[in-house]
Order: C-alpha cells, then sequence, then structure tokens
C-alpha cells in the first residue's frame, strides 16, 4: 500500500472519466451552498511547540535528550523526525542505550516511509547494536521486523525471511503473544508480495487462530482481510474460494464499519474486485452489481489518498464492470485516462499491465489495429520487467503471453460462429419471403456476399497477427530456454570448481582416521564448506556457513577457501586465521568501518566459521569461532565451547578473536557444523530441529562408530526435512573422535 501519488491534473482527467462512466449521479441542493473558509491548526507542531517550551538553554543535557526525542515522536514529516532524533543522540549520555537505540529505530522508520531503504538499513542496524546493550528483547524483536520489511521492499525475500525468522524466535522466547502475531503476518505478507500464496495462506491462518482468542477485534479483522487478499491475487481461485472470501470480507466489514482507516476502505477495494471476478465466471448481473457498489462505497477514498499502483488497482476492477456490461467505448475512454497516471518513476510491470489490459479492451471493440499497438508496447515493457525479474518472473511472463493467445484464439472462433448464425438468419427470411420476395432476396444476397468478404478479409488480417505473435512468443521462448540452459551449465561448472577446493576425504582420513562428514548442500552450490590440513603435529580443522546459499554462498566460500589456502601456510593459531580471514574477506569485497553506505549495502557479506586445532602429541585442542561453537563430548556429557558473537566480515561491533586452549583426553569427541541441521524445519509440523535437539542427539549416538554417526544424522535429517524441495539451507556437520 505504498507509493507515489496522482498529481492534481491527472486527478481531475481521472474524476471526470469516472463521471462520465457511471450510470447517474444525484447531487443535492447544501452541495451547492458555500463553505465558510475554517482556520487549520496542526495538531503536530502544536505538541511540538508545548515540548519546545520545556527545553531552556541551561537545562540538563539528559533532560534536552528525553525532550529532543519526545519531539520526535510527535512529528509526522521525516524531516523533522530526522532534525530532532539527532539533537537528541547528541545529548544522550554514553550509557543511555534506550534513547540511542529508540532515535535510530525513528530515523531508520522515516527513512523507510521516503523509500530511501539503504539508509534506513543502516539506522535499524544502529538500534539492534544499542537494543542488545540493552538486552531489551522486545526492542530487538521490533527492529528485525522492520528491518525485514526493508529487505521486503528491496525485493530480497531470503534476507526478510531471515529477520523475522530472528524476530519470531525472540517473540517466542519472550513469550511476547503480539510480536509473535505480527511476526506471523509479516511473514504472510512478505509471501503474498511474492505470490507464493500458499505460504501467505498458512500464516494468515495462524495470526486468525491466535487473534480469534485475542480481545482485539481490529487485528481479528485485518486476518481476515489478508485471508481475501490472498485469494483475490491469485489468478485461477475457485469459485467456491471466492465465495469463501466473501464471507471473510463480510466479518471485516462489520468489524471495520465504523473506523475511518484505510482498512475499511481497503475491505471494500478487495469486495469489489472479487465479485466482479465472480461475475466473470458465472455469468451472474448480481455480483457485478455488488461489485459496483463496493467500488462507489470506496472511491472518494481512494482518488484522495491512494497510491498510485493501488489508485489503478482500484479502477481496473471498475473497467472489468464496464466490459462485464459490453460498454467497451467506456472502458477505452476510462484506460486512456487511467494512462494519465504514469510517470517516469513508474514501474515497467505496471506499464506492461496497462497494455495488456487494453490491448484486451480494443480487441472487444474490434481495433485490431491499436490492440496490435498496445500488444508491442505490452511486450516492450515486458522484456525490460524481466531484466529485472527472476527466472520464475520469466515464466509467469511466458504462461501469460500463452493465456493471451488463448483468448484472441477464442475470441476469434466466437465471431467465425456470430457471422455463421447471421447468414442462416438471412437465408431463412429470405425463403419464408418467397417468390413475392425474389428481389429483396438478390439483395439480401449481394449484401451478404458483401459481408462475408469484408469477414474473410478481417479474418485474414487477424489470422496474420496472430501467426506473427505465435512466431514471437517462440522466439521468446527459445532464447528464454536457451538463457536457462547456459545458466544450468554455468552453474554446474561453478559446482565443479567448487568441490576441487574442498579437502578430499582421502586426505581428511590421514589428518583424522577416526572422522566422519555429513555434507548436504541446499542447491547446486553450497555456502557451507570445510578444510582440514596437517602441520608437522598439528591437525587443523575449519568449517565455515557464508552468507546464503546457493550461487552467492558458493561465491564467498570460493573466496574463503582460496584465502585460506595462503592464510594457514602461514599461521595456524584459530585466532589469527579468524583475524586474518576477515582481514582478507574485507580487503576483497572492499568494506570498509569507515563508510557507512558501503556498510549498508554489505553489511550481510562474510561468514561464520570454527577453526581447531588438536596435537594429539600433547594432547591439546585450541579453538576459536565466530558465531560458531565447538562441541566436546566426553564421560557422557556435552560440553559446548562458545564462539565470540561476531562474523568473519565488516560488522557494526569488530574486535579481536581469542583462542580457547585446553586438555585432551584420548576418547574425546569433536564436533563442529554450520547452522543448517538445526534450522531446519519439519515438513509436517513447521518447527525447527533447533540446537538443543541436535546436542542430545550427538550425546546418543556418539558411542557408535563414526560411519554409523554419519548414517543416523543423515536419516534423521531426511525424515525430518521430508522431500528434498523442501530443505532450507545447507548442512555441514564433522564428527572427530581423538
Amino acid at each position: 500500500m505504498r507509493g507515489g501519488y496522482l498529481t492534481s491534473i491527472n486527478l481531475i482527467v481521472l474524476l471526470a472519466a469516472a463521471l462520465f462512466a457511471q450510470p447517474q449521479i444525484a447531487y443535492s441542493q447544501e452541495d451547492n451552498l458555500a463553505i465558510k473558509p475554517e482556520v487549520y491548526v496542526d495538531p503536530h507542531q502544536t505538541k511540538i511547540d508545548s515540548l519546545l517550551s520545556f527545553i531552556k538553554p541551561d537545562s540538563p543535557d539528559s533532560v534536552k535528550a528525553k525532550y529532543f526525542y519526545e519531539i520526535a515522536m510527535a512529528a509526522e514529516i521525516s524531516d523533522t523526525i530526522q532534525k530532532y532524533a539527532l539533537l537528541s543522540l547528541e545529548y544522550c549520555q554514553y550509557t543511555d542505550y534506550s534513547l540511542f537505540a529508540n532515535n535510530y529505530y525513528a530515523i531508520a522508520e522515516s527513512y523507510h516511509k521516503d523509500e530511501a531503504f539503504k539508509n534506513a538499513l543502516l539506522f535499524h542496524q544502529k538500534s539492534i547494536k544499542y537494543s542488545s546493550k540493552l538486552d531489551d528483547s522486545k526492542m530487538m524483536a521490533k527492529t528485525y521486523q522492520r528491518l525485514a520489511l526493508v529487505f521486503d521492499d528491496l525485493n530480497d525475500i531470503d534476507s526478510a525471511t531471515h529477520y523475522m525468522d530472528k524476530a519470531l524466535d525472540i517473540s517466542k522466547k519472550i513469550n511476547d503473544t503480539i510480536l509473535l502475531v505480527d511476526c506471523y503476518r509479516h511473514l504472510g505478507e512478505i509471501y503474498l508480495n511474492k505470490k507464493l500464496f500458499k505460504e501467505a495462506e498458512d500464516y494468515f491462518k495462524r495470526t486468525l487462530g491466535i487473534d480469534s482468542l485475542r480481545k482485539s477485534s481490529h487485528e481479528y479483522g485485518y486476518d481476515l482481510f489478508l485471508l481475501a487478499q490472498s485469494v483475490d491475487e491469485q489468478e485461477n481461485s475457485s469459485v467456491r474460494e471466492m465465495l469463501t472470501a466473501t464471507g471473510y470480507l463480510k466479518k471485516a466489514a462489520g468489524i471495520f464499519e465504523a473506523d475511518d482507516s484505510y482498512t475499511r476502505f481497503y475491505v471494500y477495494r478487495i469486495f469489489s474486485s472479487i465479485y466482479i471476478k465472480l461475475a466473470q465466471k458465472t455469468g451472474k448481473t448480481e455480483y457485478a452489481d455488488s461489485s459496483y457498489n463496493y467500488h462507489q462505497k470506496a472511491e472518494k477514498y481512494f482518488i484522495k489518498n491512494a497510491p498510485t499502483a493501488e489508485f489503478r488497482k482500484f479502477y481496473y476492477v471498475y473497467v472489468d464492470y464496464m466490459i462485464f456490461y459490453k460498454r467497451y467505448d467506456e472502458a477505452r475512454i476510462f484506460m486512456t485516462s487511467l494512462g494519465n497516471s504514469f510517470n517516469n518513476e513508474t514501474a515497467p510491470a505496471a506499464y506492461e499491465d496497462y497494455h495488456r489490459r487494453f490491448k484486451e479492451v480494443c480487441l472487444l471493440l474490434g481495433d485490431y489495429k491499436r490492440a496490435y499497438e498496445h500488444s508491442e508496447k505490452q511486450r516492450e515493457y515486458g522484456w525490460k520487467n524481466l531484466n529485472d525479474s527472476t527466472m520464475a518472473a520469466l515464466s509467469d511472463a511466458k504462461t501469460q503471453q500463452a493465456v493471451t493467445i488463448e483468448k484472441v484464439e477464442r475470441e476469434k472462433d466466437m465471431q467465425i460462429h456470430n457471422a455463421e448464425k447471421r447468414q442462416m438468419q438471412i437465408a431463412i427470411f429470405s425463403l419464408i419471403g418467397g417468390l413475392f420476395l425474389i428481389s429483396l432476396l438478390v439483395f439480401y444476397i449481394s449484401r451478404v456476399l458483401k459481408f462475408k468478404k469484408k469477414a474473410n478479409a478481417e479474418l485474414t488480417q487477424k489470422n496474420t497477427l496472430l501467426i506473427e505473435q505465435k512466431e514471437e512468443i517462440e522466439t521468446q521462448r527459445d532464447h528464454i530456454e536457451q538463457q536457462s540452459k547456459e545458466i544450468r551449465a554455468s552453474i554446474n561448472y561453478a559446482r565443479r570448481i567448487q568441490r576441487a577446493l574442498l579437502t578430499p576425504e582421502e586426505a581428511i582420513g590421514k589428518v583424522f582416521p577416526d572422522y566422519f562428514l555429513l555434507y548436504k548442500p541446499c542447491n547446486v552450490v553450497s555456502g557451507d564448506f570445510y578444510w582440514v590440513g596437517q602441520f608437522g603435529d598439528n591437525k587443523v580443522c575449519i568449517i565455515a556457513d557464508c552468507t546464503g546459499h546457493g550461487v552467492p554462498g558458493g561465491f564467498m566460500s570460493v573466496l574463503g577457501m582460496t584465502n585460506l589456502n595462503y592464510i594457514v601456510s602461514q599461521d595456524i593459531t584459530p585466532d589469527a586465521i579468524l583475524n586474518k580471514l576477515r582481514e582478507a574477506i574485507t580487503h576483497n569485497l572492499r568494506q570498509s568501518e569507515e563508510t557507512p553506505e558501503k556498510l549498508t549495502a554489505q553489511v550481510l557479506d562474510g561468514m561464520d566459521a570454527a577453526v581447531y586445532v588438536v596435537n594429539e602429541k600433547t594432547m591439546t585442542l585450541s579453538f576459536a569461532g565466530a558465531n560458531t561453537p565447538l562441541v566436546l563430548i566426553r564421560d557422557n556429557k556435552v560440553q559446548v565451547i562458545n564462539p565470540d558473537r561476531m562474523p568473519v566480515g565488516i560488522a557494526i561491533d569488530m574486535r579481536p578473536f581469542k583462542t580457547v586452549t585446553m586438555k585432551l583426553r584420548k576418547g574425546d569427541c569433536l564436533y563442529t557444523y554450520s547452522d543448517g541441521f538445526q534450522d531446519q524445519f519439519n515438513y509436517e509440523t513447521s518447527i525447527k530441529f533447533q540446537k538443543g535437539r541436535l546436542l542430545d542427539l550427538l550425546l546418543e549416538i556418539h558411542n557408535r562408530t563414526m560411519d554409523e554417526q554419519r548414517e543416523l544424522l543423515n536419516l534423521i535429517f531426511k525424515e525430518w526435512r521430508g522431500p528434498a524441495e523442501n530443505q532450507t539451507d545447507d548442512v555441514v556437520i564433522m564428527g572427530v573422535r581423538i
């Protein structure tokens, strides 16, 4: 529901078209009465002025910091929020973590509102830093939620779900039902934006179940609205599903009926959209009339307040209403006026959708020349949109083109059928007239021949157009298939390169005779990697988990392994390995603490890692970790050696890594692993495996042979995960017995 607003001129054009297209609007005498001007008092500015009066030149810094923050909270304009939040930060005491966290959060939200997403990311990260120092779990969860929504607006669904999952985990730990519901709802909205409807509906139903037990009718009504919206946005919803959605909307409308918030009018918009789709599927006019009635209820709000993209969605429903009643000329005029809402910042996808809809109106009017022009425009913007989309979007575009051809062919068959029907009627009337109407019969025959000739010419023209469109679509399809083959070949080649850099298992067996390795990439290439080597009596083992998985994670893993080959040859102290690896990565990726803009864009680039060195002659173990622990099992007891809480890469809080040294005993079992196993969701319950369950499992199986341990872990992981496509992250676990 975010986006730019229409200019006044465009609004006037659209309003004029709307008035022209509507059946009849009655005006009361009161509409012509003069309105007396009133002096408008801005309540926000009044509160700001009141708070400013409390700040004196000799006021303590802590008082100034407090009031400047309250002024920022009272402000509505982004520049004002940022101005006073920054002033509050200037007067904050060093230990006032709460004010630091809240001011940074307010600044981030103002940037997010203005769609300055990089700045929003930067200030939310600063807010998280101070929330963690304050140990304010609720504030951290709230900030992780907002950070996820920024990534959603940046079209980065992996990062969005990652941070929303972090917020969800905190909400569960602190047992905060309100935060938990917000996380579920936001996850549903993220998946809905990506057209992943099943996942979206699952989360919306969770929130509905919780809110039905709470005393918050507005939250419950919003859940019903989101479930109906999910049905509306699916192209192939059945009549039964749509009728169920109208049931949701009726309950939601009853809740929001006395509310002037945007939700009430968006309920009306979804009502209007679903009813016109029901009319199209069933042919029932009562559904079309219901669509128009709800359109009327929401029209004033959408003209005044709706973002441009939502404004067009709203009026496309009205165009469908006119088409249903075969008011094709009015639909064409209305589509022309909607074209004035576009500008240089409009996304190619919006242009593509507009020209597709206009083409369909032209086809209904029989204006094939203009239909072809809009088809060309649709194709042009379709290619622009493809350049910024994923391969899934390419598949959607191909499907839409196929639907367009099928629709044109159906229309052609219908026109031929109608022409043949009219010819039969002419022939019947001619026979009834008998001899008395022979002269009239001749006249009609000549007219029929003339009409048939013209119809044949039009059909020939349409066939030519269809053939050209079909050839172009086939060319596009071949191009897409060729690109897909090339991409798959490149990724497979990258996999061979990555596998060549990993330490061979025969070499691992020479260093650690009693070991196992479970390595399960989520995609063709992996973001997890392992590195094993021996230098004299010292045996080195490294497990790392890079940012992301698939191709991005694969690139990071190759970068990590190539740097390790040089670093370990120079120094095998665990903390030195991690410190030098961090220096190499930040240098390779051109990261720097002194450049906040680059920090924002690259804040997630890096890896988590565990490094340990074993000397079986002296029976000593040295360990250093970056967000990744080492697990030691001895005498049937689990000991977790905790890592430093920072990644190998740029971060807000960067310190030198530390090495932990301890004595080993014969029979000790050492385990290092990435978070892919413990973070895997169960395919039936959607519950994560979690760290505690993994530690219990390792304790249960540690006395078995290493080969048996590997097979048991692999079997349990498969049963928990279900089908292979359910795997959410790369998995690597290495076990070593001393």
